[in-house]
């Protein structure tokens, strides 16, 4: 009986094919799990969001959305004067703020601005001129005073 030696190495290939499929699955999948695993999202840092005069002038006509990326979105407003940031996600209730051209509103209802998470913002000289500083790390529970 003679062997055939073509038959011998298609063997060889189809299993070097097969093994060869497993490792990149494997691969794939602890990569998967490498970036899905971690401290519930990402986190939210320090965000400088424009000059000082220029944000003032943006919301004198109105609050303005601004994303900090992730779950960190949020509303800039005036309130009593001073540049405010709401929380989009509010903490409390998991409802989205929204504004509806007079009063906020979340899941529908209307919500004082007593009831809003804010995040803090200050004022910093940055290079001579006057930036706003959004900490988007920790928002303030609801009625915070806001620090400009």
């Amino acid at each position: 009986m003679a062997i055939d030696f073509r038959r011998k190495s298609d063997i060889k290939l189809v299993a070097g094919a097969t093994v060869a499929v497993i490792l990149v699955g494997l691969f794939i999948a602890g990569a998967m799990i490498v970036t899905t695993s971690g401290s519930g999202g990402p986190q939210c840092g320090r965000l400088d969001v424009g000059l000082a005069s220029s944000v003032r002038s943006d919301v004198e006509h109105g609050p303005l959305f601004r994303t900090g990326g992730g779950d960190c979105g949020f509303w800039l407003a005036l309130e009593n004067g001073d540049i405010t940031a709401y929380k989009a996600v509010q903490p409390a209730s998991g409802c989205t703020l929204l504004w509806k051209g007079d009063h906020w509103e979340c899941d529908g209802t209307s919500t004082p601005v007593s009831e809003l998470a804010q995040y803090p913002v200050t004022i910093q000289t940055q290079e001579g001129v006057d930036v706003v500083i959004v900490d988007l790390r920790t928002p303030q529970p609801s009625g915070a005073t806001p620090t400009t």
